[in-house]
């Protein structure tokens, strides 16, 4: 990858360190104590490793499970081969499993309330990563000749992008703050100005460059900036009520 299109990649580390939690494609705050991403739900690669998270923490909490059951039916004589006793011992061990993966989700949604604007904004931050990689496609495209280079247009697509990620680092930042201390205030409209004077820009780029190859992803970047925004704005008016 370019120098310029890696220095503009919003990496995994940088999210935890904007946010202040620990991120992935199925998590916030990590499986424990976090939260599930909603986007999860929308791509079948991470529907299906949420899924075998699930099994995971069933099976985990069935294996510490066990070996408590099965001392307490070894305690009494000859009750291991007593179908009776042992049947009542599984269905508990199951039982009990059951409800900690029950209460694991439970917690999971109501605590993905509270993050439910991070989340919409790792959303966009995926998207965006998303656009990086499409032009990067179309830069190895152009280098082994499938495509007539048109590196002109390719600066305002790169300053666009530059003006993305100056808004959805704004917009994380924004929303750690709300979330960590309510009461900071004066940090949140600066961020605020910034992501408006971002937006702004991206508006007059996507006017001034209609025409070109990269429209569609200025475009894109276009829709982040507004999403961003839109975001940034609706937790900031509930932080003022």
């Amino acid at each position: 990858m370019d120098a310029d299109l890696a220095d503009l990649r919003i990496a995994p580390k940088e999210i935890e360190g904007l946010t202040g939690l620990e991120v992935n494609d199925l998590f916030i705050g990590g499986a424990i104590s976090g939260t599930y991403r909603p986007s999860v739900f929308q791509h079948p690669r991470r529907l299906v490793a949420f899924a075998m998270t699930q099994l995971f923490i069933a099976a985990l909490t069935f294996i510490f499970t066990v070996p408590i059951g099965l001392w307490m039916i070894r305690s009494a004589p000859g009750a291991i081969s007593d179908f009776p006793t042992v049947l009542p011992f599984l269905l508990g061990t199951s039982g009990t499993t059951a409800v900690v993966v029950a209460v694991w989700n439970i917690h999971m949604v109501l605590k993905a309330r509270s993050l439910r604007t991070l989340a919409h904004l790792l959303d966009e931050v995926d998207r965006y990563n998303d656009v990086i990689q499409a032009i990067e496609v179309l830069d190895k495209l152009e280098a082994i000749g499938s495509r007539q280079a048109i590196a002109s247009n390719r600066e305002p697509i790169l300053e666009a992008l530059n003006l993305t990620r100056k808004s959805l680092v704004c917009g994380l930042m924004t929303e750690r703050i709300l979330r960590q201390n309510r009461k900071l205030l004066a940090r949140r409209y600066e961020l605020f100005a910034n992501i408006e004077s971002n937006l702004i820009a991206l508006k007059t780029l996507e006017v001034n460059n209609q025409a070109n190859e990269y429209a569609e992803l200025l475009n894109e970047a276009l829709q982040i900036g507004a999403i961003v925004h839109c975001e940034v704005e609706k937790i900031s008016e509930t932080s003022h009520g």
